[in-house]
């Protein structure tokens, strides 16, 4: 009982570091989603693991072409995050879940046996169907928060028709928008089969 004494005698120090604690809290689930995707998942750390020849079209021979912001400005470069991290406070913690696993650090050696059987899929093709199957189930909403829809007017009827179907059929962007930055990956047959199931 002397424990529960002790506590009352120290009350107002005990409230005052709970309310203390409370704040931080409530300020740390504020802050937590924007710190994260502007001042944490910068490309820096991306390219730690995945190659920035690949990658960063800035880089020399670069096999990644540049994805304005803006097409107005030639330096507005997208950044991998504003692509491949949707916004929201579950999506910044993939964030330091991907960190964490370093599967792309190791994502380059490739496993004989499964190649010897026939069924070994190269790491980079692996890799850019996890990223497509990705934007699949978000609705491509990384590229609907800079591109509206609605308002792209494609210069060629092929592409005004492309556009109009895939408006009928609610097609997302990445079921055709899908080698336009990075080097060419061809489509693995299971990727939008997966899709699909997960979509029902």
């Amino acid at each position: 009982m002397e424990i529960f004494f002790r506590l009352f005698e120290h009350r107002h120090f005990i409230n005052f570091l709970l309310g203390f604690a409370g704040i931080l809290v409530v300020i740390w689930v504020i802050i937590y989603e924007p710190v994260t995707r502007h001042f944490v998942a910068q490309d820096r750390i991306c390219t730690y693991c995945h190659l920035e020849w690949e990658y960063v079209p800035t880089a020399k021979r670069s096999a990644t072409r540049p994805h304005l912001q803006e097409a107005s400005d030639k330096l507005s470069q997208a950044t991998c995050v504003q692509c491949h991290l949707p916004e929201g406070w579950w999506n910044a913690t993939y964030a330091y879940f991907h960190f964490l696993s370093v599967t792309d650090l190791f994502g380059h050696f490739r496993d004989r046996d499964a190649e010897r059987a026939g069924d070994w899929i190269p790491p980079r093709a692996a890799m850019a169907d996890r990223a497509r199957l990705r934007m699949f189930e978000n609705d491509s909403v990384t590229c609907r928060s800079c591109h509206i829809e609605a308002e792209i007017k494609p210069k060629r009827a092929r592409g005004v028709n492309a556009h109009q179907l895939a408006l009928t059929e609610k097609k997302t962007c990445i079921e055709c928008h899908n080698n336009l930055v990075h080097r060419e990956v061809r489509i693995l047959e299971s990727t939008f089969k997966k899709s699909a199931e997960a979509a029902n």
